[in-house]
This record gives C-alpha cells, structure tokens and sequence, in this order.
C-alpha cells in the first residue's frame, strides 16, 4: 500500500530526472562541437547574450515556479480553481513579457555592445515567445512531470540537431541562439495543446486586480528564484564585461557543470516541494538524504573534475578546470539550501524570512564578484558563486533549525 502511494512520487523523479538530464547533458555534448567549429572566442559572444536574455526569462517566470506550484498542489482536483489560477498566473506572465520585450529593444537600439551583435538577442526574442508558451509551473504544481521530459527531449534534440547540421563555419556562430531559441518555441507550443487537450484548460485574459493579487501573492518567491541570478548569472555577465568572450565561454561552461552536478538537487527539491507541502512528517528524513547526496556530489566533482574535463574539452579544459574545482562545494551547498529552506522555510511559510536570506546571499555574491571578477575573471566569478551560495545555506539552516524548535516550543 505504501508503495503504491508513493508510486507517482517515483513516477515524477524518474520523469524529472530525465527532463533535467536532457536539459543539463545534451548543452554540454553540443558546446564542445559549437566551440570546435566556431571557436571559444565567438562561443563568447552567444553566452554573454544568454546571460542577459537569462535575466528576461526569470522575469517572465516571476517566480511561479514556487508560488504557483504551492498553490495547483493543494487545489489541482478542483478544474475551476485550477484554470483560475491558470489564467491568473499565464496573464500575469503576458504582462511581464510585454515589459521585457520593450526592455530588450531599448537595449539592442541604445547599446552600441548589444547592437553589434544585434542579430543574435533578435533571435533570443524567439526563446523568450517560448519561455511564455512553456508554463513549467503548471506541470510541476499537477505533479505530471512525464510532460516535461517529453517536451525538453523535442526541444533539446532540435536544438542540437540544428547545430550539428547547420553550423559549419565559424561565422554560423550567429545563428546558435537562434536553433537555440526554436528548440524552445516548440517546447512551448507543444505544452499549450497538452494543457488544452488532456487538462481542459482555455486560457482567457484575468482581470487586472487577479493579476496584482497573483503578482503580490509571487513577490517573495520571485526574490527567491531570481536573486541567484543576480550573483550566478552576473558572474558570467561581469566576466564579459571586464574579459575577453573567450573568459565567458570558460565561466558559462563551468557554471554548466556545476548545474549538471547539482541535477539531482533540483530534481528532488521540485518533485518533492509539492509532496511535502501536504505531508509535512516527511522533512527530517528529507533534510538527511538532500545533504548526504549534496556531500557526494561536491566530492565526486572536485576528484573527477580533471578526467572529465580533458576528456570532454581537451586542450581547452585547463582553465575549466580550474572554475571547476572552485565550484565544487556547490552541490553541497544547493543540498543544505534546497533541504533548510525551499523545502524548509518555504513550507512552514517563511517565505519573507527565506526570501530576505535569498536577497542578503545575492547581494554579498554581487559584492564579491565586483570586487574580484576584475582582477581575476572567471575564477572571480566562481569565489562569487560560493561565497553567495555559502551565505544563503548557513542563513536557511540557521533559522530553519530556529524555526522548527520554536514550533515544537508551543
């Protein structure tokens, strides 16, 4: 009985576990074909582009991916609350993508770095169309994430096929955001006719007062997913702005990494994040395994990193290497994060508290990073990553401890 009541918890993890396997191993095996044929120089230019359209996703997905998730778990038996909060949610999104398509045009007209490479954020405008189309949130919150796996293999597959067939000459580098950004737009597609066909859902336009409400109601969670942004993704930003392209393409390709070690962490916090909102008994287990496989994780990192990295890049891994090994404590520190506070703080409704401790962590990242990322580049970047990461998990441990024994003290 107990299997089988856990059973489409194991159902969603195996699913999520291949749709962030996907999305983490298909990047990588592409980026070592990008570099060979365009070069890490002009490899540069793409990921500095996506450092910046990486801000207008986040902006776009304004956090919903918790607020929205919390809120479909508890109410995804009831259609007529579930496509309320559907319509909701999807046109509050309408409105922020109207705001960054504005925001991106000013800069492609104003800044002369960004209109130099205009070509490439005019393509990056596709992904942000298919980051609207593609709710993610609403597949996390009904618990079906076998959508999502099938969605992401479209995607990432036509995003590699693309390139392999397509960039042949160093000067294709142009088109790279391109093939990325319709692997994305067919993902988005794709999720509005399973939402339509197999929930039943049609989208029609909220009323103004739903959409603030949905929007205050996100606020702190949107501080919660964008703020690592603000150190992580400034990272690479900065490191374009103070480097040469080819020291974004070492930075981008090391965070890439360091996501692709964390993968499970991810996994297991947004599959189970639904789960523990509604059974609660489950978090002591749960903090144990997050951070005993947090702990494996950074060793496996630090120890393999010079076998992989050679065998994956070659004679370009030497530096790679290096951001590597600087990033490596990062799966621990996602572990404690994602076990003390989404799946802590968030769930017993801390959500300001976790949200402050989220700003405080980004803040000092960006700090360090102005301060070090001149001087030292993309081992800058990766101090910055860690020391912002290190913030946040000794802050959500702290008062998720703090939290629970005072709950146990009424």
């Amino acid at each position: 009985m107990n299997f089988k009541k856990h059973l489409p918890i194991l159902e969603n993890f195996v699913s999520y576990f291949l749709f962030k396997a996907i999305d983490a191993v298909i990047p990588l095996i592409v980026i070592t074909y990008l570099i060979d044929v365009v070069g890490l120089n002009n490899y540069g230019y793409y990921a500095f582009a996506y450092a910046l359209i990486f801000y207008l996703q986040n902006i776009i997905q304004f956090g919903f991916d918790l607020s929205a998730v919390r809120s479909i778990a508890l109410l995804r038996d009831d259609k007529q609350k579930l496509s309320k909060v559907y319509n909701d949610v999807f046109s509050a999104q309408i409105v922020f993508f109207v705001l960054v398509t504005i925001f991106l045009l000013s800069l492609v007209l104003f800044v002369p770095r960004i209109y130099d490479h205009y070509i490439i954020y005019c393509f990056f405008f596709i992904l942000l169309v298919g980051e609207l189309l593609f709710p993610m949130w609403f597949f996390l919150g009904v618990e079906r994430m076998k959508f999502m796996t099938i969605i992401s293999v479209i995607s990432k597959s036509t995003f590699a096929i693309l390139c392999f067939l397509l960039i042949k000459h160093e000067s294709d580098y142009i088109y790279i955001s391109l093939y990325h950004s319709v692997g994305f737009l067919f993902a988005g597609i794709i999720a509005q006719i399973i939402i339509r066909k197999t929930f039943g859902i049609k989208f029609r336009f909220s009323k103004v007062q739903d959409i603030k409400a949905t929007i205050i109601e996100a606020w702190s969670a949107f501080l919660t997913m964008v703020s690592p942004t603000i150190y992580h993704n400034t990272s690479i930003f900065l490191v374009g702005v103070y480097g040469i392209p080819s020291f974004v393409s070492v930075m981008e390709i090391g965070a890439k990494v360091l996501g692709a070690f964390k993968v499970v962490i991810t996994i297991m916090s947004n599959v189970l994040f639904p789960f523990l909102n509604r059974n609660k008994s489950y978090l002591p287990k749960v903090r144990l395994v997050f951070v005993t496989i947090g702990f494996t994780l950074s060793l496996v990192m630090f120890f393999s990193s010079e076998i992989l990295m050679h065998l994956w890049l070659g004679d370009d891994a030497v530096e790679v290497i290096r951001v590597v090994k600087f990033l490596s404590p990062g799966p621990l520190l996602s572990s404690i994060i994602s076990a003390y506070g989404i799946n802590g703080l968030m769930i017993m409704k801390k959500d300001k508290l976790y949200s402050k401790i989220i700003v405080i962590g980004s803040v000092i990242g960006l700090m360090v990073g102005l301060i070090f990322i001149p001087k030292y580049y993309y081992i800058g970047g990766a101090i910055a990553i860690i020391s912002a990461t290190s913030v946040k998990a000794i802050f959500s441990c702290f008062y998720s401890v703090k939290t629970i024994k005072q709950l146990q003290n009424r």
